[in-house]
Parts: C-alpha cells; structure tokens; sequence
C-alpha cells in the first residue's frame, strides 16, 4: 500500500477514535464537576474533583437501587436469551432445518418495537404482569430472539458435522450433543449476540418506561432520566450516573471483544 494512502487512512481511523471517545470522555469529566463548571468550561478538566456527585447520584439519586434492579433484568434476560435462542438455532441449523421458520423467526428484525409497544402492553397487562421485573424480562426475551437465531443459526452451520455425528456414534442423545459439543463450540457466537442483547437489555427506555411505575422497580434509565428537574438540572450527579451506566457495559464488552469479532466474522464468511 503506497505510504500516502496508508497516512491518509490512518488520519481517517484517529480521528473516527476522537470522535467515539470524545463524548465517553465528556462525561467522565463532567461527572466531577459543578453545574456552573460544566455551563462556564464545558471542555476543560475539573478545578476540584466533585466525588460527592457520584455519593449524590447513587443515593440521593436512587442509582444505587435502579443499578441492582437492571444488573438483574439483564443477567436474567441474556441468560435466557442465550438458552433458548441457542437451542432453536440447533435445531434450525442441525436437527431439522426449515427456512420457513427460520425466516419467521428472521422477520422480528424488521418490526420496530414502538409498533408492538401497545399490544404488548395489553398483553402483559391480562396476565398481571404490569409492574413486575417478569414482565419487562420476558419483553427483553422474546424482543432479543430473533436477531439471536439469526445469528447463531448462520454460526452453527459452519461447525464440523464429524464431532456432532462422532457423539451421536458414541451414544449421546441429542440434549447432551448440544450442551457437551455444540454449546462449547458456538462460544464466540454466543459472545457476539450476548454483548448484542446485553447493550440492548442495560439501555432500553422505552418499554420499561411504559411497563414499570413502581420506584422500587425502575431501572437505570428510568433513574438517569428521573435526575431531569422540571426548571433546572444538576448535571454534575447527572453526568456522574451516567458514568456508573457506561462502566460495567464498556468493561464487558473489553473482556469479550475478541469473541465478539470472532462470531461476527465467522457468521459472514461461512455462513
């Protein structure tokens, strides 16, 4: 590659980092900051580092008791999606495979989530599980299927049919085939749509702010946005939950990475 194109895309790749970083570190700045600091200089360190607003935000704020509520929507909700998006992947890939259903399954893709936000509501609301964390976890499931068959399903299909048929010659059943050879294979799948459903689960807004009205029960969003006054702001505590939100997601998604790029990669050259 000539010497100028390859400066000119390094130039391109820098300055695509500033702009992903620059606002993560906006945030984290202004999270130790005064109101009147982050109106006066906006851009510049803190003169005194406001640790207090973290105190504020996680008390006074209630992020602390919206932190337990999401951690635990969402450990749940991936789990769940992981299971059984895995274990309807099998059989389309492996055991029985229909396009019919896999493109029924695909077609959740395309339908936007504000276009089922009523009827889902409806819904919960018969089987009383309006104001409940059930209810907001079996949303997040059913919401997170599709893309997660569509991924694992295209995954699976790339794995060796010799260590499969080599079990089954062994004597394994189709459940042990699946969570003793399968499921260890597909890791880096499993990692790409488990960061996919994660971020989704840990930012959504919209469903759990129609679904859940009880204090005890928001989640973090619904805390960062309860923050908001109705004449004026304190964005240092404001800033400092979001900081709290962004941590554990950046965190995860560092350690997984790897595995991320791995299943993605994967999935579009074999599948």
């Amino acid at each position: 590659m000539p010497f100028a194109k390859k400066s000119f895309n390094y130039v391109l790749l820098a300055l695509y980092s500033v702009t992903t970083i620059f606002p993560f570190l906006w945030v984290f700045l202004s999270s130790f900051k005064t109101n009147s600091e982050i109106y006066s200089h906006p851009f510049s360190l803190p003169k005194e580092w406001q640790f207090e607003n973290y105190v504020k935000a996680w008390t006074s704020g209630n992020i602390g008791a919206n932190f337990v509520n999401t951690t635990y929507i969402t450990l749940i909700s991936v789990a769940l999606i992981l299971l059984f998006g895995a274990m309807a992947s099998y059989v389309l890939a492996r055991v029985y495979p229909s396009m019919l259903l896999y493109t029924f399954f695909s077609l959740g893709i395309m339908i936007p989530g504000q276009t089922i936000l009523i009827p889902t509501f409806s819904i919960l609301k018969g089987f009383h599980l309006i104001n409940t964390h059930l209810g907001l976890i079996l949303m997040y499931i059913v919401g997170s299927l599709s893309l997660t068959i569509f991924v694992l399903v295209s995954f699976m299909k790339t794995l060796p049919k010799e260590l499969e048929e080599a079990a089954i010659v062994d004597g394994a059943g189709r459940y042990r085939t699946f969570f003793s050879i399968i499921l260890p294979l597909s890791t880096p799948g499993l990692a790409t749509v488990g960061i996919l459903a994660l971020l989704s689960c840990w930012n959504e807004y919209l469903f759990a702010y129609v679904l859940i009205s009880d204090p005890d029960l928001k989640t973090l969003t619904q805390g960062i946005y309860g923050m908001k006054g109705e004449y004026m702001t304190d964005y240092g505590p404001m800033t400092a939950g979001l900081a709290i939100t962004m941590i554990p997601v950046v965190i995860l998604y560092i350690l997984f990475q790897e595995k991320v790029v791995a299943g993605m990669t994967a999935g579009a050259v074999k599948g």
